[in-house]
């Protein structure tokens, strides 16, 4: 009978769920032998076996999704026992860490550093403990460098006679090499435009594409003031106006904004910007981008300046502008071995989002261009981005089909989110389904959104049996009528009723549903020692108030005056 069944239900749907309990010996790992085990992979299961952590780990490194409403322990059943499991395997992954409480550093920055670990503190809940990073100085660098590359042209003698080098090729006469230092310029300068243009579409996002015509423009307003300030780093070293790497900042661009002259007059609308701009050559970038935005009715300027100063009005808070007014650190960090960022940051402030979703940009972005230099096109060991609460993030650019070129430069996300809808309100639906589908791992710890409720039990799929009702459809133990029926692996009403601990998990290629534990760190014998760190305790090397980040602006307005009378 059973035979007749088994063929009776082939070829229907027939998911299988897993218990955490259920799963081989061989498929877990003692958390006290992670130091010797060269392991790849995210955590899937942790929960102890007579007073023994265990844990499951997936086969590969890889994208991953966690699914939590608040309070359901997120944090501490998820994020802190993965920060200290990839502290103490072998091969140390690197990783940037939001940190909305300051707990993760708290719990496990100590051990980073006992691990070998060099570790960062962003804070944005408070600038005296706390590195500072100032996300436009690779642009800076970036226009240095291509001014500078023709010094990168060495006279050298091969076979006795006078050649030259420049980047490792090597040329017979200095005419040519300087040709091709000439190209290579062009081609940096290009590459500065569009350092540029990213910086301006990460800060202003278009709030209505059927109207995207102010928020274009303020994005030329900030493409303006960038490249004006470059322009002015070649002025000479004993000009008022020159723009050195200490003042290349969103404060002196502040600064300077502060010294216009209110919104000119429709009789002489350039005078508004007191010859700033509207002074320079009339191929200069800057004076180009500012003719949009500026060279039009009186009213219409002052809606884009006003759209342009909403939507840097994350730059002007206090905390924010201190911190990136200079640099204590800048991305390079990120290729050193074995790293730790934290971001610290108030929750229920929503500039403070803006902030983290601008530095995990720039850093995936620098990791991806410093890979494509690299033979093997990846990363030697996998670099992580664990981002909490990252629903609450304004939309990152081109995350749908950033998450997909990451995984094969060994670069991966775990994002946090508190359901599906999350995802929905930020991206729009059809490009948050395709983030979901690049998350090749999802963690379910539970939700209060009806609608994730029902996608994650479609997600854990279907198995089919034979109908409870045939049982009223014979005599004695002979079936007279075998009906069968497919139903989900896991009703809604399971999902909606987690017990602490208990999570489901999807993954990609792998052949059944899992019920798991994540046993929260401060049940587990093993993390509770730790010694615990403290954010007021973190010290940066740099004095944010020195002179030198400061961009005099009282004779540059007293010049701007004159050159008004002179108009």
């Amino acid at each position: 009978m059973y035979k007749e069944i088994s063929e009776l239900i082939k070829g229907h749907e027939n998911q299988k769920l897993v218990s955490y309990n259920e799963l081989d010996r061989d498929e877990l790992v003692s958390f006290k032998d992670l130091p010797k085990c060269k392991m790849n992979g995210v955590l899937k299961a942790s929960f102890s076996i007579n007073g023994e952590l265990m844990q499951k780990y997936s086969k590969n490194d890889c994208h991953v999704a966690v699914i939590s409403a608040t309070g359901l322990g997120k944090t501490t059943s998820y994020v802190i026992p993965t920060i200290l499991s990839f502290a103490s395997q072998a091969i140390k992954k690197s990783m940037v860490i939001s940190d909305p409480k300051g707990e993760n550093y708290r719990i496990t920055a100590k051990k980073l550093r006992k691990e070998g670990y060099k570790v960062y503190l962003l804070n944005f809940r408070d600038h005296r403990h706390s590195e500072y990073w100032n996300p436009l100085t690779p642009i800076y660098r970036e226009y240095q460098r291509a001014f500078d590359v023709t010094k990168e042209i060495e006279r050298v003698t091969i076979n006795q006679r006078i050649k030259y080098r420049f980047q490792d090729k090597i040329y017979d006469t200095l005419k040519e090499a300087e040709k091709n230092a000439q190209f290579e310029k062009k081609l940096m300068l290009s590459e500065v435009g569009n350092k540029i243009d990213h910086m301006a579409n990460m800060l202003i996002t278009i709030d209505d594409k059927h109207d995207m015509v102010w928020d274009l423009g303020a994005r030329d307003i900030l493409k303006s003031f960038l490249w004006a300030m470059l322009e002015d780093s070649k002025l000479d070293e004993s000009s008022f106006e020159r723009i050195t790497e200490d003042t290349f900042s969103f404060s002196t661009i502040f600064k300077i904004l502060a010294s216009f002259d209110g919104m000119g007059s429709n009789e002489n609308p350039l005078n508004f910007d007191r010859g700033y701009f509207s002074r320079r050559p009339h191929n200069s970038k800057a004076y180009l981008f500012s003719r949009g935005p500026f060279d039009c009715a009186e009213r219409t300027r002052s809606s884009y300046m006003t759209t342009f100063q909403s939507k840097l009005a994350v730059m002007k808070n206090s905390t924010i502008q201190t911190i990136t007014s200079c640099n204590s650190f800048d991305l390079n960090v990120l290729l050193e071995d074995k790293v730790a960022i934290f971001i610290d940051y108030h929750d229920e402030i929503k500039t403070h989002y803006q902030m983290i979703s601008l530095f995990v940009q720039s850093a995936y972005n620098f990791l991806i261009e410093n890979v494509s230099r690299l033979k093997t096109g990846k990363l030697d060991k996998p670099f992580y981005f664990i981002l909490d609460e990252f629903g609450n993030f304004p939309p990152i650019i081109d995350l749908d089909t950033t998450i997909s070129a990451c995984r094969g430069r060994n670069i991966f996300f775990i994002l946090i989110i508190q359901s599906y809808a999350q995802l929905d309100n930020v991206y729009g639906k059809n490009v948050a389904t395709i983030i979901r589908d690049n998350l090749n791992i999802h963690i379910f710890l539970g939700s209060n959104n009806p609608e994730t409720l029902e996608a994650f039990k479609r997600e854990c799929g279907e198995y089919t049996r034979i109908s409870p009702i045939c049982a009223l459809k014979g005599q004695g133990e002979k079936l007279t009528d075998i009906s069968i029926e497919t139903i989900p692996l896991i009703p809604k009403s399971d999902l909606a009723y987690l017990k602490e601990g208990e999570c489901i998990i999807t993954e990609a290629n792998c052949p059944y549903v899992l019920k798991s534990k994540l046993q929260r760190f401060y049940r587990c014998e093993e993390f509770s020692n730790y010694e615990k760190d403290d954010v007021f305790e973190y010290q940066s090397k740099i004095n944010p108030y020195d002179s030198k980040y400061d961009y005099d602006i009282s004779k540059l307005m007293s010049y701007r005056t004159k050159f008004n009378e002179d108009w």
